[in-house]
Protein backbone atom coordinates (compact mmCIF):
# COMPACT_ATOMS: atom_id res chain seq x y z
CA UNK A 1 0.00 0.00 0.00
CA UNK A 2 1.56 3.44 -1.13
CA UNK A 3 2.02 5.84 1.76
CA UNK A 4 0.36 9.76 2.15
CA UNK A 5 2.24 12.41 0.82
CA UNK A 6 2.67 14.39 3.65
CA UNK A 7 3.65 17.62 1.50
CA UNK A 8 -0.26 18.14 0.07
CA UNK A 9 -1.50 17.90 3.68
CA UNK A 10 0.85 20.43 4.43
CA UNK A 11 -0.18 22.08 1.50
CA UNK A 12 -3.57 22.09 2.52
CA UNK A 13 -3.15 23.60 6.10
CA UNK A 14 -1.25 26.54 4.90
CA UNK A 15 -4.47 27.12 2.61
CA UNK A 16 -6.36 27.24 5.70
CA UNK A 17 -4.00 28.80 8.39
CA UNK A 18 -1.47 30.80 6.17
CA UNK A 19 -0.65 34.61 6.44
CA UNK A 20 -1.53 34.67 2.25
CA UNK A 21 -4.22 34.84 0.04
CA UNK A 22 -1.97 33.40 -2.86
CA UNK A 23 1.30 31.75 -3.05
CA UNK A 24 3.78 30.64 -5.86
CA UNK A 25 5.67 27.33 -5.76
CA UNK A 26 8.46 28.79 -3.79
CA UNK A 27 6.32 30.82 -1.39
CA UNK A 28 4.91 27.61 -0.36
CA UNK A 29 8.01 25.76 -0.02
CA UNK A 30 9.79 28.45 2.06
CA UNK A 31 6.85 28.29 4.16
CA UNK A 32 6.78 25.12 4.49
CA UNK A 33 10.89 25.30 5.64
CA UNK A 34 9.85 27.66 8.47
CA UNK A 35 7.54 25.34 9.70
CA UNK A 36 10.00 22.38 9.75
CA UNK A 37 8.71 20.99 7.05
CA UNK A 38 11.48 20.18 4.73
CA UNK A 39 10.38 20.00 0.60
CA UNK A 40 11.95 19.70 -2.89
CA UNK A 41 10.81 22.16 -4.95
CA UNK A 42 9.32 18.87 -7.64
CA UNK A 43 7.85 17.54 -4.77
CA UNK A 44 6.02 20.82 -3.61
CA UNK A 45 4.86 21.35 -7.51
CA UNK A 46 3.27 17.80 -7.92
CA UNK A 47 1.43 17.96 -4.30
CA UNK A 48 0.35 21.46 -5.47
CA UNK A 49 -1.22 20.88 -8.89
CA UNK A 50 -2.81 17.68 -6.92
CA UNK A 51 -4.58 19.66 -4.89
CA UNK A 52 -5.74 22.00 -7.78
CA UNK A 53 -7.01 18.78 -9.76
CA UNK A 54 -8.95 17.76 -6.68
CA UNK A 55 -10.73 20.64 -6.57
CA UNK A 56 -9.48 22.17 -3.07
CA UNK A 57 -7.05 24.51 -4.56
CA UNK A 58 -7.16 26.86 -7.96
CA UNK A 59 -4.30 28.12 -9.98
CA UNK A 60 -3.50 31.37 -11.45
CA UNK A 61 -1.02 32.57 -14.32
CA UNK A 62 -0.08 35.85 -14.27
CA UNK A 63 1.59 38.35 -16.58
CA UNK A 64 5.17 37.33 -14.88
CA UNK A 65 4.07 33.94 -16.12
CA UNK A 66 4.55 32.75 -12.41
CA UNK A 67 1.82 30.54 -11.16
CA UNK A 68 -0.19 31.65 -7.72
CA UNK A 69 -2.43 29.07 -5.54
CA UNK A 70 -5.41 29.94 -3.83
CA UNK A 71 -7.72 28.11 -2.01
CA UNK A 72 -10.76 27.11 -4.17
CA UNK A 73 -13.86 28.67 -2.78
CA UNK A 74 -16.43 31.40 -4.37
CA UNK A 75 -15.25 33.32 -7.32
CA UNK A 76 -13.48 36.42 -6.69
CA UNK A 77 -10.87 38.63 -8.72
CA UNK A 78 -7.52 39.76 -8.17
CA UNK A 79 -5.47 42.69 -7.61
CA UNK A 80 -1.96 41.84 -8.04
CA UNK A 81 0.33 44.44 -5.96
CA UNK A 82 3.30 45.51 -8.60
CA UNK A 83 5.23 46.97 -4.90
CA UNK A 84 4.96 43.89 -3.03
CA UNK A 85 4.06 41.23 -5.46
CA UNK A 86 0.94 39.58 -3.34
CA UNK A 87 -2.17 39.03 -4.97
CA UNK A 88 -5.37 40.34 -3.02
CA UNK A 89 -8.75 39.21 -3.49
CA UNK A 90 -11.41 41.32 -5.19
CA UNK A 91 -14.99 41.16 -5.64
CA UNK A 92 -15.83 39.67 -8.91
CA UNK A 93 -16.44 43.34 -11.36
CA UNK A 94 -18.64 41.54 -13.54
CA UNK A 95 -22.21 40.67 -13.41
CA UNK A 96 -23.73 37.64 -14.60
CA UNK A 97 -26.14 39.60 -16.89
CA UNK A 98 -22.77 40.63 -18.92
CA UNK A 99 -22.31 37.44 -19.83
CA UNK A 100 -25.16 36.71 -21.05
CA UNK A 101 -24.67 40.26 -23.30
CA UNK A 102 -21.31 38.76 -24.19
CA UNK A 103 -22.62 35.58 -25.49
CA UNK A 104 -25.19 36.78 -27.22
CA UNK A 105 -22.93 39.90 -29.01
CA UNK A 106 -20.31 37.06 -29.87
CA UNK A 107 -21.52 33.92 -30.10
CA UNK A 108 -19.43 32.14 -27.30
CA UNK A 109 -19.93 30.31 -24.20
CA UNK A 110 -18.33 31.98 -21.50
CA UNK A 111 -17.16 29.19 -18.61
CA UNK A 112 -15.13 31.24 -16.41
CA UNK A 113 -13.20 34.72 -16.29
CA UNK A 114 -10.25 35.97 -14.15
CA UNK A 115 -9.80 39.25 -14.27
CA UNK A 116 -6.27 40.69 -12.33
CA UNK A 117 -5.44 43.96 -11.92
CA UNK A 118 -2.25 45.89 -11.44
CA UNK A 119 -1.35 48.46 -8.85
CA UNK A 120 -0.79 48.81 -5.59
CA UNK A 121 -2.34 47.20 -2.45
CA UNK A 122 -3.64 49.12 0.38
CA UNK A 123 -0.72 48.21 2.34
CA UNK A 124 1.64 49.59 0.28
CA UNK A 125 -0.21 52.66 -0.54
CA UNK A 126 -0.22 53.53 3.64
CA UNK A 127 3.22 52.91 4.08
CA UNK A 128 5.73 55.65 3.52
CA UNK A 129 8.51 53.73 1.77
CA UNK A 130 7.78 50.71 -0.29
CA UNK A 131 7.74 47.32 0.43
CA UNK A 132 10.46 45.08 -1.09
CA UNK A 133 8.56 42.70 -4.19
CA UNK A 134 9.01 39.23 -2.64
CA UNK A 135 10.52 36.55 -4.49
Amino acid sequence: MARKSRIPAALAELLVHGKRHAWTLEEFRDDLARGGERADFSSVFRAAEKLVADGRMRKLTLADGRARFEPAGDHHDHLHCTRCDELVPLPCVVHANAFAALEARTGAQIAEHNIVFSGICRDCRREKTPRRRRR
